[in-house]
């Protein structure tokens, strides 16, 4: 446990360096508006909706659908059925904004 907690200080003293900054997560609720898929159990992407109306693009990377409770296909009934979920990720160089977890937002 101190190894790892020692290995992951050392790398965020690294990246600062080097001049990348460690993202921060942010969480942010809406409605999906699109799908970005290839098949119909892989998503690639979507776009959100929130409540000011501001649309915001996600690519998936890393993501925690509730310990196998949201499915890729329950990201397309949500945007069927226009009920909310919960978006955390981290925005990357080039502001891409990558899903860390995806969440029902009830």
């Amino acid at each position: 446990m101190i190894r790892r907690t020692v290995r992951t200080a050392i790398c965020s003293l690294v990246l600062a360096a080097c001049g990348g900054a460690v993202s921060q997560i942010q969480t942010v609720e809406g409605i999906v508006v699109e799908v970005v898929s290839d098949s119909p159990v892989a998503i690639e992407a979507f776009t959100l909706r929130t409540e000011q109306g501001e649309q915001l693009h996600f690519s998936l990377g890393g993501e925690d659908f509730g310990h196998g409770t949201f499915p890729a296909t329950h990201l397309r009934e949500h945007q069927a059925l226009a009920q909310p979920v919960r978006v955390s990720y981290r925005s990357e160089s080039g502001g891409a904004n990558v899903v860390v977890r995806l969440e029902d937002a009830d």
